[in-house]
């Protein structure tokens, strides 16, 4: 839809998915993602988002794909704690996000953590976590941190945002490796510094996303389809 620098992680994922692959999509909107990510041989996606106009046009997205058996639908919005929320629409519903304040036009949503839904969906190890909610990231994060230092995700998809600087740092302690993929060269090259200069300037603009594969994964010939190159410190 939007190209493959600006999506490279569409490439990449088409490139070293397997057919026991469990994906988490955290912001599904419309179900861009979540869509595509089911016609892949994976075994199933979990589509997590809190705004009902975009959760009914998720499902029939999904239906006129032909992959409602491969998708579960959680209208829900994740953050670091459970409770309730606000979530502000625009015209264009799907770039709508969760707000701090109650506003007359927003709508109250249920808000769960990652770590907590994972765990009541009987969810122990997930394939691939992508995660793009408008700014809201670190929120994310947080409320996943137990899945994310223990490295149970092999794959991260993450809205690039300055905010969430630190929790790349935090999240490499964990054993994350974070990359830029080129599609064109099948290769990943890796960021190693996390402030502002350094993950903008390994960019390949105009990519919206940044990738992190934990060391595991990676030790296990998850991504063995593609070549790695190192940074240079």
């Amino acid at each position: 839809m939007f190209g493959d620098l600006i999506d490279p992680e569409f490439s990449f994922l088409s490139h070293v998915s397997r057919p026991d692959w469990v994906v988490v999509d955290v912001g599904a909107a419309i179900g861009q993602f979540a869509v595509f990510a089911a016609t892949l041989p994976s075994a199933i996606v979990h589509a997590f988002e809190p705004s009902a106009a975009n959760v009914a046009t998720l499902r029939r997205n999904v239906e006129r794909n032909r992959v409602v058996e491969r998708v579960k639908i959680h209208q829900l919005a994740l953050s670091n704690a459970d409770g309730e929320s606000t979530f502000e629409a625009t015209e264009r519903t799907w770039m709508g996000r969760l707000s701090d304040v109650p506003s007359e036009g927003g709508e109250v949503v249920a808000v769960r953590t990652l770590s907590g839904e994972l765990k009541r969906s009987d969810v122990t190890h997930i394939s691939v976590l992508k995660v793009n909610v408008s700014g809201f990231e670190p929120q994310v994060f947080e409320g996943a941190e137990t899945v994310l230092a223990g490295g149970n995700a092999d794959i991260l998809i993450l809205l690039l945002g300055l905010p969430s600087l630190p929790w790349y740092e935090k999240i490499a302690s964990y054993g994350y490796r974070f990359f830029y993929y080129h599609p064109r060269e099948r290769r990943l090259y890796e960021v190693s510094s996390f402030d502002e200069r350094s993950v903008l300037s390994h960019r390949p603009w105009p990519a919206r996303h940044i990738i992190a594969v934990h060391q595991s994964a990676i030790a296990a010939g998850v991504i063995s389809t593609v070549e790695i190159v190192r940074s240079r410190r």
